[in-house]
């Protein structure tokens, strides 16, 4: 039954923030809105309030703020291009959103035949005059006429969702991920030996994570040792988002850094370069580690049960939100330590790369449920049972696993890592 309260009784007024968190569940198309000021310079503003009209005449319509600077500037020209985002374009769209001068100066455009800015990549171009515009409350209905359009990339589009943005995906691309994920299996599987040998002499869990698209890690293998139990289970995505993953990334190009530095939920300048010396750091030292903290702060087993709703299934942009900042709180687990005698340790897990025949990270071993109170000693001697393993295992991928490493790269493209 509707609460009549949450409903609204006729006559009352919306509250606003109830009229948002409603509409938010229903799911828009992103767009780039673009034309030209009076000197000719380009300008854009992204809506989500583009729609189309009447199909005789041709019209489309977008809706911008009344208060728009942004519309503003290119109302008069009278002349627009509406560019369909397509759901790769997340970066542009951030960009574009911004209403600071020279942005166009950061993105690849073209002029059209109509003289206006054209951005590449888009999934459509439709291009319209200026109609007519309509006051409407606190927007304004800006309807324009269609002089020509044309599908430019057929891609699936950015859709803005409950907040956050993502994409369609249809059971083909859907069926395509689990390709992949049965490819990275048969991969991981030269090392099954070694990771249930790791987990049996040092009575923990064990397993062996690989990348199967260009945001997440899964497990490919995994084995329990004494009193470990199942708990990592096979195909469980992880989120490859500060601070997990870094001993993936420790070992990344450049670029593939930077994206997954553009994933932290905070994008404030120390922040960003604080995970960007852990990576360093990760990278010298040779191995990850994350450790549980003592009561009063953010506890493991939040950071369990948000990896595990996360790997569930897919989550709403608002549930995104949600498990992304425990993730983000659980960021004191992952700080670099050094290893002092006469200390003990409580250890969440121990990350070391596997490289491939190619010198790039093609695996993550990872030990876990391990001895809490661990001393030095016990946790230089996981260390280098790690790395003993994680040597053998990348042995194991250049002889008897080269010719699969090869096509099984050639089908995940440029999200190796």
């Amino acid at each position: 039954m509707i609460d009549s309260q949450q409903a609204g009784e006729p006559g009352t007024a919306v509250d606003p923030a109830h009229y948002r968190e409603v509409m938010g569940h229903y799911p828009t198309g992103v767009a780039v809105v673009t034309g030209t000021t009076e000197s000719g310079e380009p300008v854009g503003m992204v809506v989500g309030t583009f729609t189309s009209v009447s199909l005789d005449p041709p019209l489309v319509s977008f809706m911008p703020t009344t208060t728009s600077g942004t519309f503003a500037l290119m109302r008069d020209s009278g002349t627009f291009c509406v560019n369909v985002l397509a759901h790769d374009q997340l970066e542009l769209c951030r960009t574009m959103a911004v209403p600071r001068p020279g942005k166009f100066d950061d993105v690849d455009w073209s002029p059209s035949a109509y003289g206006v800015p054209a951005l590449d990549g888009a999934v459509a171009h439709i291009h319209c005059v200026l109609d007519r515009v309509v006051p409407a409350g606190d927007h304004l209905i800006v309807l324009c006429r269609v002089q020509d359009m044309a599908v430019t990339r057929p891609a699936t589009p950015l859709l803005f969702f409950q907040g956050g943005y993502g994409g369609f995906s249809p059971r083909g691309l859907v069926a395509r991920g689990d390709a992949e994920l049965i490819e990275a299996v048969r991969l991981a599987d030269v090392g099954r030996t070694t990771v249930e040998r790791l987990a049996r002499e040092h009575r923990c869990e064990a397993a062996l994570l690989v990348a199967v698209n260009d945001h997440e890690l899964t497990t490919a293998v995994s084995a329990f040792g004494g009193s470990a139990r199942p708990q990592e289970q096979l195909g469980r995505r992880v989120p490859l988002m500060p601070p997990l993953g870094e001993a993936y990334i420790a070992w990344a190009p450049e670029a593939t850094i930077e994206a997954w530095l553009r994933r932290a939920s905070s994008q404030e300048p120390d922040v960003v370069e604080k995970y960007r010396c852990r990576l360093k750091t990760v990278r010298e030292l040779g191995y990850a580690m994350s450790r549980i903290q003592p009561e009063g702060g953010p506890q493991y087993g939040d950071l369990t049960e948000a990896m595990r709703e996360y790997a569930a299934g897919e989550l709403t942009p608002a549930r995104e939100r949600a498990v992304r900042a425990v993730i983000a709180d659980a960021s004191p687990f992952y700080e670099t330590c050094e290893i002092v005698d006469g200390d003990t340790y409580d250890l969440g897990a121990i990350i070391g790369p596997v490289l491939g025949p190619d010198g790039s990270v093609a695996l993550c071993l990872r030990l876990g449920q391990l001895p809490r109170g661990a001393g030095a000693h016990q946790v230089r001697r996981w260390i280098a049972a790690l790395e003993e393993a994680a040597a053998r295992i990348s042995r194991s991928l250049e002889t008897r696993a080269g010719d699969q490493y090869a096509a099984w790269q050639a089908t995940t493209g440029d999200y190796l890592i």
